[in-house]
């Protein structure tokens, strides 16, 4: 079994996440988001550590896009002046950037990074008084029984309310490849639960988060002689970059593939696909710090390379 130190308070989460990394710059200053809103975290949130999951982080920027002022589209809606429709994720992106933990108090600012013709896109800062500790931005699509609709004009009224003054980045769409079952050379089954529906009647998008989140702890475990309790929460992902491929049905069972190398900065980066069969229903990408791994064989990674 593998014992690790515990991370003090004050120490800096891995620099990980390069995408985000590279173009969220603008997401970590409180001042440029319209919206601020308070967060404590609850007991539910925390790991292992003590300190907030980057799967409980993806709920709180649920919870801000869910609550996002949109009164003009609202009424539209409301007035039937608007088809049947759906919100849907597509992509999302995630980065720690310090330990959040229990008995602290948050603000989650929201803003709107770009508006096209049938999507948008959020970016977030989470803040600790005025120190940025998270970050996060994700696409949205409007979509009706047909697919895709054109956002309407009500709905762009709302957004440009929201528009952040910074570059909003667009999260990288992964090599075609990532869709073959074939390429990754771990699998780690997956069966839904009831409690993983959301009000739009699939698996919800931080329910898969901790999916991709389970299969990383299960190869890590695996190589650490199963420890109880788990690997240590400093090696779990402190960065995540997913896109949501096909809707994730209920009751299912899936299986989470995982392939794993060294990442550019000295941690790892974890390639990680959901399928239904071969069929490819979501990928993510994780990034973590390597640990008692640095140096190892990550297991065999022929079926990856091209």
């Amino acid at each position: 079994m593998v014992s690790m130190a515990p991370m003090a308070d004050h120490a800096p989460v891995l620099p990980a996440g390069p995408s985000l990394a590279e173009d969220a710059a603008g997401l970590t200053d409180p001042a440029v988001f319209p919206v601020l809103h308070p967060v404590v975290p609850r007991y539910a949130d925390l790991g292992g550590d003590g300190r907030v999951t980057t799967v409980a982080l993806s709920r709180w920027f649920e919870e801000a896009r869910v609550a996002a002022a949109l009164p003009r589209f609202r009424r539209l809606v409301s007035d039937g002046g608007f088809a049947p429709f759906r919100v849907l994720l597509a992509a999302q992106r995630l980065r720690l950037l310090a330990p959040l933990t229990h008995g602290g108090e948050y603000r989650v600012g929201t803003g709107v990074r770009r508006i096209g013709g049938s999507s948008y896109s959020y970016g977030h800062g989470v803040f600790d008084g005025d120190r940025c500790v998270a970050v996060s931005d994700s696409v949205t699509v409007l979509a009706t029984g047909s697919g895709p609709s054109g956002l309407p004009d009500a709905l762009r009224t709302d957004l440009a309310a929201l528009v952040l003054e910074e570059p909003g980045g667009a999260p990288p769409r992964p090599e075609s490849a990532r869709h073959e079952r074939a390429r990754y050379p771990v699998g780690h089954a997956v069966v839904s639960r009831i409690g993983d529906v959301d009000t739009n009647r699939h698996v919800n998008n931080a329910a898969v988060l901790s999916w991709y989140a389970d299969a990383v702890a299960a190869w890590q475990s695996a190589r650490l002689d199963d420890p109880d309790g788990g690997p240590p929460e400093e090696l779990a992902a402190t960065a995540w970059e997913v896109q949501f491929v096909a809707e994730v049905a209920h009751p299912r069972t899936y299986d989470v593939a995982l392939a794993v190398d060294p990442a550019p900065d000295g941690g790892l980066h974890y390639r990680a696909g959901i399928f239904a069969g071969e069929r490819c229903v979501g990928l993510a990408d994780g990034f973590g710090a390597a640990g008692p791994f640095a140096g190892r064989g990550l297991g065999p990674r022929s079926a990856w390379r091209a």
